[in-house]
């Protein structure tokens, strides 16, 4: 079927107040906005919610032919009507859903009706409405569906694939398999065998793509259908021996995302995916996890192109609340069509290497959970027996409730005198004052005896901050694979040396590559007043826990990943230096706040911190020609104290003999600071541009000490978003005005013109 973005043109009513025509994928919740008293409180960023009505009216020449609508996200709870009449609902807003729009009238009004009231549903931010943009699917009444073509590889040497059609009606079936645009290898039927001749794999290394067409005609060789499917020759196996793909062991190098874009709230785009995975791949990242629902089709298709492992998971809870009005009221009616739908959306994806089933789930500890448990994994299994399982488990929580303590459910008032539960934002709070407490728990006897009929169930027993467990499981547990699903991102130099020890622990992913909107400062490390209480009142605005921050921007944590991951020889940083005086509260979930600047003016004196992080013996120091000495390298780290002073900071990594290994300056910026726009260069067609909007020296450096509100328009496009990293602040990101943060910003643009103009501050860039 002929795939049209259906995404122009719609009218969008806000709690029954009409906006002007806009385009998807639209984020209501950014213009609900927030309030101190919003339900969704700090889990979700004080942000409100509300009722819209997207509505769009479209003419079709041929009533009689096939028209599919796809939805690729609509949150919370969406429903469509055509002409008047109910096609059906959308249960969970992180997946997508297909609909027949037959029969059809030669003029129709299709309207999607999205319904955010109900809050808090989320211990994020979820963002609402039709944030993953819609598709139409136009064709024969013979037809392939749209999810209709799998491509299966057999084997490697030599290469097979397998490939089979899901068809409405009937026909003749012609398959061809392209490379860069050329026919190599062809067959017929809708099912059917096909060796590929010199064939290149698929990796993260190596990320090859080939394009499966698939033919449909008539009896007369009529053309009633044509589908094409990008996919990735590679072939996985598991055992307690490791991970292997196409034969080669695989630790995955991983992190943890959420769904949001940051500045731009929930929407997504290919170009946002495509950036995020290009900058984690550049500080060493070969693995993502997508926390905790599946993963958008933008991002798969950035993970393909790119080279990046994806483990997708399907749900935060399953049928216990984790908050009052979250999905687990919808779940046991809606898992099993939820686990197809993932699985049909993956299954061509050669980055999708495993399938999680749940994070944090406590109900595994009830024999109805158990139950649940196995259901769900050999599902997977059935329906995709190519990929393993695996769950984020909380080892010492499934244990808790085992013993009648529930710290995951829902902050219910009722709640909790009925069970004494508490909320996952408590377990949260608890978690960040008793971090080795709970992972030493987790290696106990008792916790390993009441999860193994749970990790029996899976392919891979995925642990949340249970590295204590790491060193006897090959013991414990010979039988058992396991991933680090979750964990401290200040633990990854114990972490990694574990994972390069023991051949059955395939990889790390921490918490969490990016920051993300929502679950306010759980790992803020901040002078701020209230920053010494987990619980974060309004107007903080953002996790600040990220190695990158929601700009996309590093700070020590990405810069020890680097050299962990041997994606860099050298990341020197400071901690701002502009706080003297000042306590610094530092949250669980964070490992260093340093970022790769010197340049704070004003702060000559000032007590100050450098991190250096390399692989030697030795790291040294000097400023502005004077030698500071040096310190030895632990666990790739050494930290120096030093009054700060303008000017240059080197860095240097030395081996045992004194040898310089590698080398790093920093440099303050001089004169006045102004603003300096700088575009992106696209990496997709779809007219989205990002432009750093930084304050900048005479000598091209940012100042991180002089920030200030700014104001950007916009000509021959739409500002999609505009705003800095500071995790505290009342600013709205589409509001066109805020504040730099350590003298950056972002602005986000849709082009709509031929050329775009930015201005801030009479400072402009066209593109």
């Amino acid at each position: 079927m002929k795939k049209i973005s259906f995404n122009e043109n719609w009218l969008c009513s806000l709690n029954g107040a009409e906006s002007s025509p806009l385009t998807l994928p639209h984020d209501a919740s950014q213009s609900f906005g927030r309030a101190p008293d919003a339900p969704s409180g700090t889990g979700g960023a004080f942000y409100l919610g509300g009722v819209c009505e997207y509505t769009k009216t479209f003419t079709v020449e041929d009533p009689s032919e096939s028209l599919i609508l796809e939805v690729e996200g609509a949150y919370p709870l969406a429903e469509i009507f055509l002409n008047g009449q109910s096609l059906g609902k959308c249960a969970y807003g992180y997946r997508g859903y297909f609909f027949d729009l037959s029969p059809l009238q030669a003029k129709n009004s299709l309207t999607i009706r999205v319904d955010d009231t109900a809050r808090p549903n989320s211990r994020w931010y979820s963002g609402s409405g039709l944030y993953r943009g819609v598709n139409l699917y136009s064709g024969n009444k013979n037809h392939i569906h749209p999810e209709g073509i799998r491509v299966t590889t057999l084997s490697i040497d030599p290469a097979e694939i397998e490939v089979t059609a899901d068809l409405t009606g009937s026909g003749e079936i012609r398959i061809s398999i392209l490379k860069d645009g050329a026919e190599i290898a062809s067959a017929s039927g809708q099912n059917a065998r096909i060796k590929i001749p010199d064939a290149k794999l698929w990796s993260a290394e190596t990320p090859e793509l080939y394009t499966c067409r698939v033919t449909l005609t008539d009896e007369n060789g009529t053309v009633l259908d044509e589908a094409e499917t990008p996919f990735g020759i590679r072939k996985l196996t598991w055992s307690p021996e490791g991970f292997f793909i196409n034969g080669q062991s695989v630790k995955f190098k991983g992190g943890c995302v959420h769904h949001d874009h940051g500045v731009i709230g929930a929407m997504t785009f290919l170009e946002s995916e495509y950036r995020r995975i290009a900058r984690l791949k550049e500080f060493g990242f070969n693995a993502v996890r997508s926390a905790h629902h599946p993963a958008s089709k933008a991002l798969l298709q950035a993970c393909d192109e790119l080279g990046m492992y994806v483990m997708d998971e399907t749900w935060d809870m399953w049928y216990q609340h984790k908050t009052p009005y979250d999905y687990a009221s919808r779940f046991e009616q809606n898992w099993q069509s939820d686990a197809l739908a993932l699985i049909a959306k993956d299954y061509n994806h050669p980055s999708v290497v495993m399938y999680s089933i749940g994070n944090e789930v406590t109900e595994p500890a009830e024999e109805r959970g158990m139950a649940l448990a196995r259901e769900i994994a050999d599902l997977f299994r059935a329906s995709d027996p190519t990929r393993p399982t695996t769950a984020g488990i909380n080892i010492t929580l499934v244990a808790m409730q085992k013993m009648g303590i529930n710290m995951t459910e829902m902050n219910d008032e009722a709640a909790k005198e009925r069970s004494k539960n508490v909320s996952s934002t408590d377990f949260n709070e608890m978690a960040s004052a008793n971090a080795d407490r709970m992972n030493q728990t987790a290696a106990s006897d008792q916790a390993d005896a009441l999860t193994a009929d749970l990790f029996a169930a899976l392919d891979i027993a995925g642990y949340n901050y249970a590295s204590s467990r790491y060193p006897i499981e090959g013991e414990k547990h010979p039988e058992r694979l396991v991933v680090g699903s979750e964990t401290y991102a200040w633990a990854l130099p114990d972490n990694w040396a574990m994972v390069e020890k023991y051949p059955y622990l395939i990889g790390d992913f921490m918490w969490t590559a990016w920051d993300y909107i929502g679950e306010n400062g759980i790992g803020a490390w901040s002078w701020e007043e209230d920053s010494s209480s987990f619980f974060k009142g309004y107007p903080w605005t953002l996790a600040d826990s990220g190695a990158l921050d929601i700009l996309g921007h590093d700070n020590g944590e990405a810069g020890q990943a680097a050299v962990l991951w041997n994606a860099a020889d050298i990341w020197v940083g400071a901690v701002p230096p502009n706080h003297p005086n000042q306590s610094l509260s530092k949250a669980m979930w964070r490992g260093s706040n340093a970022l790769p600047r010197w340049s704070y003016r004003g702060c000559d004196g000032n007590p100050a911190q450098v991190e250096v992080y390399g692989r030697g013996a030795l790291a040294s120091l000097s400023l502005n020609g004077k030698d500071l000495g040096t310190q030895p390298l632990s666990k790739c780290k050494a930290v120096f104290d030093l009054p700060y002073e303008s000017g240059t900071l080197t860095a240097r990594i030395l081996d045992e003999s004194g040898n310089v290994l590698a080398e790093k300056s920093l440099v303050s910026a001089t004169g006045e600071p102004q603003v300096c726009l700088t575009a992106e260069a696209p990496r997709t067609d779809e007219n989205i541009v990002y432009v750093a909007v930084d304050l900048v020296g005479e000598n091209g450096e940012i100042e991180c000490n002089a920030d200030r509100a700014l104001t950007v328009r916009v000509e021959g496009g739409e500002l999609l978003g505009f705003g800095s990293a500071n995790p505290k602040t009342p600013e709205f990101f589409r509001s066109g005005t805020y504040t730099t943060w350590y003298g950056r910003a972002l602005a986000v643009v849709r082009k709509t013109a031929e050329t775009t103009t930015l201005n801030v501050e009479n400072r402009l860039i066209s593109f």
